[in-house]
């Protein structure tokens, strides 16, 4: 009798794990790969666009934040501009007919300064030129997007195998610029 209330007991328990907990955790699971696929696709746009516009527009960036939020996970962006700077090489005064290729760093806060200018100043239209992050053929354009905090997949996995980690989405995405800014 107590056998058959154990078998029983187990029975229900596998029976709830496979018809509950399992299918969660599989419509999680595709859920961020969802989430991935989408932000994955955003962000090879707005690079795309920015390399063959040469300039990073308001309008673009905004689309891009959109196309993030819409995935329902939080992320961090982090924008890249690499100028690219040819110096002439010199043995003293002498010119040796060689060129060295410097790129100078621009980062987030820098990029977005100029596209997001202070809303105290005199206010600019979304779609005025002195609001574009302008950039040059041959520069290189980069963006990072990571996942901020846990998602479902994350949070069901600690729960049925007692496991701390959590793996975020991550894209890197960028190239070389193609045209020059207006």
């Amino acid at each position: 009798m107590m056998v058959d209330a154990f078998k029983a007991i187990v029975v229900i328990v596998l029976l709830v794990i496979g018809f509950m907990i399992y299918p969660a955790m599989r419509v999680a699971d595709r859920t961020e790969e969802l989430a991935r696929q989408a932000a994955g696709s955003a962000v090879e746009e707005f690079v795309d666009t920015v390399r063959g516009k040469g300039y990073v527009a308001p309008i673009d960036y905004n689309i891009l934040l959109r196309r993030l939020d819409g995935t329902g996970m939080v992320f961090d962006v982090q924008l890249e501009h690499l100028k690219k700077t040819i110096q002439p090489v010199y043995n003293g005064s002498t010119f040796t007919n060689r060129f060295t290729i410097e790129y100078i760093g621009s980062f987030t806060l820098d990029i977005l300064d100029k596209v997001y200018p202070d809303p105290s100043s005199t206010p600019i239209a979304e779609d005025d030129e002195r609001r574009y992050y302008g950039m040059q053929a041959g520069d290189l354009f980069q963006v990072r997007v990571q996942s901020k905090g846990q998602s479902l997949s994350s949070r069901l996995r600690n729960i049925m195998f007692r496991s701390g980690t959590d793996i975020p989405i991550m894209i890197t995405y960028g190239g070389m610029v193609r045209s020059e800014a207006p």
